[in-house]
């Protein structure tokens, strides 16, 4: 994990101010939506289908933030209370099915940790004080969706360790 946080701190390093660095996160945030959406529709297993669209759910309330910052100037009002014992619970299907779905919440968890990474970086190089709760409120949302998808993936690999 150590790589993929060196290279967000690179990444970050490279943008050349805040209007770049929000244009960045938004289209990170879009992708992870289709991301997110796409699994959701295409997932036999009720619980990642209903992870699948929290998460896009999620993402596009990310983007929206962004958005109105971007537009406005001015940070936008939002939920400083990080939500907290959200749990999904896996259905039991075919070992195939759940085997390609580790593949996908894997990567899912890869992605949330970077974009952690990445408004942790964004919170450092912050001037203003409300920029910085502002991305530090945004990488705490990524830290609990990687372990939302952690919680996932450990439920997965309880029921299998149990047969």
């Amino acid at each position: 994990m150590q790589y993929a946080f060196q290279e967000v701190v690179d990444e970050v390093s490279k943008l050349k101010d805040l209007e770049e660095a929000i244009a960045l996160a938004a289209e990170r945030e879009k992708e992870a939506r289709a991301f997110y959406q796409e699994k959701a529709n295409t997932t036999e297993d009720i619980g990642l289908k209903d992870l699948y669209t929290y998460l896009a759910d999620e993402e596009a309330e990310h983007f929206r933030y962004l958005e109105e910052y971007r537009e406005k100037k001015k940070l936008p009002e939002i939920e400083t209370e990080l939500p907290s014992g959200q749990s999904f619970t896996p259905e039991f299907v075919e070992s195939e099915t759940r085997l390609g779905a580790i593949g996908v919440v894997i990567a899912a968890m890869r992605h949330e940790r970077k974009s952690e990474y990445f408004y942790m970086e964004l919170a450092k190089k912050s001037e203003e004080e409300s920029q910085k709760q502002f991305f530090e409120i945004l990488a705490g949302y990524e830290s609990i969706h990687y372990d939302l998808l952690d919680s996932y993936l450990e439920s997965i690999t309880e029921f299998r360790m149990q047969t």
